[in-house]
């Protein structure tokens, strides 16, 4: 194997790598924005303070 062939072959390796892992950030957001959504609808609407309620 020449040498400019190990180089492009290092190369390709980090392209590789780098696109799994942009892949795996882009599930985690995604993962996460799911969660927060889920979230958000599960929590009880707040109430109004007790001593700022009319009587």
């Amino acid at each position: 194997m020449t040498k400019i062939d190990r180089v492009l072959k290092k190369i390709s390796d980090l392209y590789e790598f780098n696109r799994k892992l942009k892949a795996y950030e882009l599930k985690e957001k995604e993962r996460a924005n799911k969660s927060l959504k889920e979230d958000a609808t599960k929590a009880a609407p707040l109430s109004f303070p007790l001593h700022l309620q009319k009587s």
